[in-house]
């Protein structure tokens, strides 16, 4: 009777949630990207990311190390390998957030404030003439009223 109790312990199937849980630490890192959006200060959040998925993947190395155990067998191997992909994605995204977020340009001390009168410069129009800042503000580049305001826009990314 204690020989039979034995074998039917060694051949209970274990499941462990540690990799879905790391899985959802890693994706909560991911999207907590998303929380300057909703008000949240944005200093902070980079590192948020960066400390929620390193330790959701911390999690899900936890539980592929449970289920590659030798010892017992575990219902779920192929499954938690797949959390733990999911997990190194997500992770990745979020360290490269971080990386990104650390090399933010500081504000130009050079940049015109708002209410400052900008420099005059010349650029071509829709239709390929030169039309400079003074000509737009007076006037003058179509026999049109001048503009109550100009709007600039400074795009500081590329593509």
């Amino acid at each position: 009777m204690l020989n039979c109790l034995s074998m039917a312990d060694t051949t209970i199937r274990k499941q462990t949630l540690a990799p879905w849980m790391g899985l959802l630490l890693t994706a909560l890192g991911a999207l907590s990207n998303g929380l300057p959006f909703i008000g949240f200060p944005a200093a902070p959040v980079p590192w948020i990311s960066l400390l929620l998925s390193l330790t959701g993947f911390v999690v899900v190395l936890i539980g592929l190390w449970k289920a590659f155990r030798p010892s017992t067998i575990y219902k779920g191997k192929i499954s938690a390998c797949i959390a733990a992909a999911l997990s190194l994605l997500f992770m990745a995204s979020s360290i490269a957030f971080f990386w990104g977020a650390r090399h933010i340009p500081a504000e130009s001390a050079n940049a015109p404030q708002i209410g400052q009168r900008v420099p005059d410069f010349m650029l071509p129009d829709s239709a390929g003439h030169s039309l400079s800042l003074t000509q737009l503000l007076s006037g003058s580049s179509a026999g049109k009223k001048p503009p109550k305001a100009l709007l600039l826009v400074f795009y500081r990314g590329y593509w």
